[in-house]
């Protein structure tokens, strides 16, 4: 039965929204219908307050103020948020729009950054993505995902526990550490994508199969598809650094440099996924290539063996009167006793030349 190949398919740009003016917020992504949740985490190094829902009074300068928002399908909820915090229609419309490619603006109301959250599915081998966008602003830091559920659990528990440097730090470290947590959950997918190489290549080496060579397709394209979401974040990552803006401190950039050198560890090793990769299929061809051989080798062999029983058997099978021991009495039982010597002895020389 012949398998139906992948296609590619375009990004599921909207309709709708190709030919809208620029500023037009209008949600590209996946169709959802949960609904949008939304979180915010006020704190300074004495208080901490966690409520649901936006925060509607006024924010106070001197404490953190972190606004998470779940889901962007809701474009009312977008417009009210940038209207409160005065974000620009461009930049809405990029946090609308989940097919963006990892990268930093800035703006003068706000320094906004898009990054990719990513999960591998350990069971379908699947990379599940989840565009991320982070916004520094004078008062607050906001973050919009897709859909609940995150990667910031640890930073809520440090805020929450008051562990480490971030409750006696300003905004800009919560924006730095938000980005690093993102980075850093991208080694447990790395590494969990490394021991699936593993096994694949222990599998093609033990026993290759069809399903096999479509395990490593499959893997290029998963790896081709964490390349994109990885390696323009480094270029991202490199305009925090090198750009001065009001909204980050000058020493905080010394966190944003550890971020990056981060970035560039999991992108060379993502690199090297990929040529292990591409060596798997090389090493597929080679091992059915050697079990075709070791299979020919046999029945060469055992076509040599028999081939010459096969000839005394065919002169001695010629309708002719007058060939020498034909009538002998014991005809047959010599018949044998020289084929049994042949294959005795073709077998020693195959033994010997290390054949079999």
């Amino acid at each position: 039965m012949k398998r139906p190949r992948l296609r590619r398919k375009a990004s599921p740009k909207s309709r709708a929204s190709v030919f809208q003016p620029p500023g037009t917020i209008a949600y590209v992504g996946e169709d959802r219908t949960e609904a949008v949740n939304t979180e915010t985490i006020l704190y300074d190094s004495t208080n901490y307050i966690k409520t649901d829902g936006i925060y509607q009074g006024k924010l106070d300068s001197s404490k953190v103020n972190w606004f998470n928002i779940d889901g962007v399908h809701e474009i009312d909820l977008l417009e009210q948020v940038g209207n409160k915090f005065h974000l620009h229609h461009l930049l809405l419309e990029d946090i609308a729009n989940t097919t963006q490619r990892p990268k930093t603006e800035f703006y003068d109301e706000c320094i906004y950054q898009c990054i990719k959250m990513i999960n591998y599915d350990a069971v379908d081998h699947e990379i599940i993505q989840e565009q991320v966008s982070i916004i520094i602003t004078d008062l607050a830091v906001i973050t919009f995902q897709e859909k609940t559920g995150d990667v910031f659990e640890n930073i809520r528990e440090r805020i929450e526990q008051s562990r480490g440097r971030i409750r006696h730090s300003n905004n800009d470290y919560l924006f730095y550490a938000l980005i690093d947590s993102v980075i850093d959950h991208y080694f447990i997918a790395v590494e969990q994508i490394g021991e699936y190489l593993d096994s694949l290549e222990d599998e093609i080496f033990d026993n290759p199969e069809r399903s096999s060579l479509e395990k490593v397709q499959k893997n290029k394209r998963l790896l081709l598809s964490l390349r994109r979401a990885i390696f323009p974040l480094r270029e991202s990552i490199s305009r925090l650094l090198k750009e001065d803006s009001k909204y980050i401190d000058p020493k905080i950039k010394n966190y944003f440099q550890d971020a990056y050198d981060h970035c560039i560890q999991i992108i060379e090793t993502v690199e090297s996924f990929r040529e292990i990769n591409a060596g798997l299929r090389d090493m597929y061809l080679s091992s059915v290539s050697h079990k075709m051989n070791q299979i020919m080798q046999v029945l060469t062999i055992m076509s040599s063996i028999f081939i010459p029983m096969t000839f005394l058997a065919g002169v001695y099978g010629m309708n002719f009167d007058n060939i020498p021991i034909l009538h002998y009495e014991n005809g047959y039982s010599y018949f044998w006793i020289v084929c049994g010597v042949m294959f005795i002895v073709l077998l020693g020389f195959f033994k010997w030349k290390k054949w079999l």
